[in-house]
């Protein structure tokens, strides 16, 4: 009848580490990877199916585990290890870290808003209105935009004790790190409506950067006068202060903040534009996406990792996977967020469309672990045909079916009849459609909550229309080339790891290879361009030889003797790593020494690098990179870049003429030397040496092979052309 016969307590993890001969005990394991269902299967299989003798050499019992468990290394700490906590403990759990950052936006959201709230000053004039920050506006929301807060960072940010946080976090407290490894968290600031923002474009651009000056003013300002009595942590504030055209960077909390201004009065402005120009309608499009699309996303992507926790430790997992192969900033991380999200929701989407019972599919369930989830991930990247069908996500079924109607109409109509047009990757979510903007805030389709009767007809009219939905996350990357080879590296990923849970004799870290590059995959790229070590912050990310020794796990590698044990394991390392920084920005922590003023907000060369090299060289070569540990930049040639073309000079840069084959005017074809020249000059300073693989020369003709002569013949003909003249 349902009733509860016995209930015991069952919550010892570190009985659980130690009995399981090697099972180590993860943070955030017991709302990702099956937690007490895993110890309990544990205890059972121990009990009934295994020889639960203990063995005279080993001292321990057969270790029985889930398989693929600890990948979980990767994104998460070790919760229990037989040696006394270290200060690695400040960096072993995911979840505390990322949710010490949504408590510092918080606190921010907070100070802003209360510190901007606008009053009448007698002294200033009549009319004018005034906040303890100086701005004549008062900030009336503040929404997060950064993956940190929605629990989607693969490395969480921890605290910098030059920005505002704690100094006893690291090992070595003498030495700090001079930079924040990674990027500021993105947030964006909205003002409460007014009649007298600039009515032109670029007004509205210098009255948005005088915001942001005026705001870091300030708080300069209430620093100094050190009037604490409102409660404010003004102390909290630390590090320096930079403003730039079109975001401010300011360090609180121990973390860096890079605040952008959203206006709604400039999105209505391009909208009303009667024939605006291409850098009117660009401008358009980036402020949307920007703005509006990405706080929508960011409230889709977070509801859902809310709703499942271990969403989040799949998209992270998957991110290492995406950078482990090198196909970083080429696969947006948004991609890899809505496909992990149509993976959790798929099941609700076809419940609430469908009049069929609901347990007729039970097979399309949300997957419960991290290691089932990335398994999905993986099995949709490589088995989605992308090319003949749009994935649809739609978690909170936002979107109607006539809509899906359209968006698959639209898609075949983009695609054309030879399946080659359009992004490579077609992914819809909610905030893919034209006109967005006219959305209330970042809510997202059909929430008219709170919205003025103008804007609630605006949105009437705009859903009477026929939208026009096209993706914006995946409009650009990734290119086909690299959805074909990252869908072909997610196929032998998967047979992989489904080998290893079948067979078990790949070995305790026979997963690892899941998240490699060979030594025979690199000679397939056409160059590779070696980074200077200096520039290497964390080794242990690495495609090639990435860290995956895990605390407890090390002695059941071996047999015979107990080997020493870890003190914490790659996550952690990694942390500790990105924490202390590079080691020529490192600075001496004195008491009586001012470092804060000299801190850098941001600290990714090589990621600027290869945005560069990408911005430049694109029509020649597809280029790959590990975020995480750039120690190598792959190049790829085009084929399309070595065909004849005819001469003009507007093109002429980085040409040659044609030899002795060539067709009607096509004259000239790409000079590689002269590419590969520039490359190297442009990437001097970061890059070491460059090694070519792939020396291709322009196929303006077919190669023809000649017998090579010996030198001794060579001398001969060149006697005997001397003795004829």
């Amino acid at each position: 009848d349902g009733a509860i016969v016995r209930a015991v307590i069952w919550n010892n993890a570190a009985a659980a580490t130690t009995v399981g001969g090697g099972n180590v005990q993860f943070h955030g394991m017991d709302r990702s990877m099956g937690g007490i269902v895993e110890r309990i299967v544990q205890h059972v299989v121990q009990l009934h199916f295994t020889d639960a003798k203990v063995s005279k050499k080993r001292k321990e019992l057969k270790s029985v585990a889930f398989e693929l468990r600890n990948m979980l290394s990767f994104i998460d700490g070790v919760a229990a290890v037989p040696s006394p906590p270290t200060q690695s403990s400040s960096f072993a759990d995911s979840l505390a870290l990322h949710k010490n950052a949504m408590s510092a936006f918080e606190s921010l959201s907070e100070f802003l808003r209360r510190n901007t709230s606008t009053t009448f000053e007698s002294s200033l004039g009549r009319g004018k209105k005034t906040s303890k920050l100086g701005l004549p506006l008062s900030v009336d929301e503040v929404e997060p935009l950064s993956p940190c807060l929605r629990y989607s960072a693969l490395f969480p940010p921890v605290p910098h004790p030059l920005l505002g946080g704690p100094s006893d976090i690291g090992s070595d407290r003498r030495k700090v790190s001079g930079a924040n490894f990674g990027s500021p968290i993105l947030i964006q600031i909205r003002f409460e409506g007014s009649s007298k923002w600039p009515t032109s474009l670029n007004a509205m651009g210098a009255a948005k950067c005088a915001m942001l000056a005026q705001l870091a003013e300030g708080i300069e300002k209430m620093k100094q006068i050190k009037e604490n009595g409102n409660g404010d942590d003004l102390d909290a504030f630390d590090g320096p202060m930079d403003v730039t055209p079109n975001y401010l960077d300011i360090g609180y909390r121990g973390y860096s903040w890079r605040i952008i201004v959203r206006a709604d009065q400039e999105l209505r402005m391009l909208r009303s534009l009667g024939n605006p120009t291409v850098e009117a309608k660009a401008l358009q499009l980036s402020l949307i996406d920007r703005h509006v699309r990405g706080a929508m996303h960011h409230s889709l992507i977070h509801a859902v990792h809310t709703r499942h926790p271990s969403a989040s430790s799949v998209v992270r997992l998957a991110h290492r996977w995406v950078a482990s192969h090198m196909l970083s900033d080429m696969i947006p991380q948004e991609a890899v967020e809505l496909m992990v999200a149509k993976i959790y929701t798929t099941a609700t989407e076809e419940e609430e469309n469908s009049n069929s019972p609901k347990i007729s599919r039970v097979v399309d369930r949300p997957p419960s672990t991290v290691v089932a989830g990335f398994l999905k991930f993986l099995q949709l990247l490589s088995g989605h045909d992308w090319a003949r069908e749009p994935l649809v996500v739609d978690p909170q079924n936002h979107i109607s079916s006539y809509d899906r109607g359209l968006i698959h109409a639209q898609f075949n109509n983009v695609r054309g009849p030879e399946l080659r047009n359009g992004p490579a990757m077609y992914i819809i979510s909610p905030a893919d459609y034209d006109g967005v903007e006219a959305m209330v805030g970042s809510k997202v389709v059909g929430d008219s909550t709170g919205s003025t009767a103008q804007q609630q007809a605006a949105m009437a009219a705009n859903n009477a229309a026929e939208k026009i939905w096209s993706p914006t996350v995946t409009a650009k990357f990734p290119e086909k080339v690299v959805l074909s080879r990252a869908s072909a590296l997610a196929k032998c990923s998967h047979n992989h790891l489904t080998t290893c849970i079948r067979s078990g004799k790949v070995g305790n870290n026979g997963w690892v290879a899941a998240f490699q590059e060979s030594s025979t995959s690199l000679t397939s790229y056409s160059a590779l361009l070696r980074v200077d070590p200096s520039y290497i912050t964390d080794s242990g990310c690495s495609s090639t030889n990435a860290e995956c020794s895990i605390p407890g796990a090390a002695r059941s590698n071996n047999q015979d003797n107990a080997v020493e044990e870890l003190s914490c394991g790659p996550f952690e390392k990694s942390l500790q790593k990105r924490y202390a920084g590079p080691k020529e920005l490192r600075k001496k922590h004195y008491k009586n020494l001012v470092l804060e003023k000299d801190t850098l907000h941001e600290w990714q060369p090589v990621s600027a690098l290869v945005k560069e090299l990408r911005s430049k060289y694109k029509d020649y070569a597809v280029f790959f990179y590990n975020e995480f540990a750039p120690d190598v930049i792959a190049m790829l040639w085009r084929p399309d870049a070595f065909k004849p073309q005819p001469f003009s000079a507007v093109v002429s840069e980085f040409k040659r003429p044609a030899m002795e084959y060539w067709k009607e005017d096509n004259l000239v074809i790409t000079n590689t030397d002269d590419v590969m020249a520039e490359i190297g000059y442009c990437s001097k300073n970061i890059v070491s040496n460059i090694k070519v693989f792939d020396d291709r020369k322009p196929d303006d003709a077919p190669i023809e092979k000649h017998p090579k002569k010996s030198r001794q013949e060579d001398d001969v003909s060149e006697s005997s052309d001397s003795d004829e003249e």
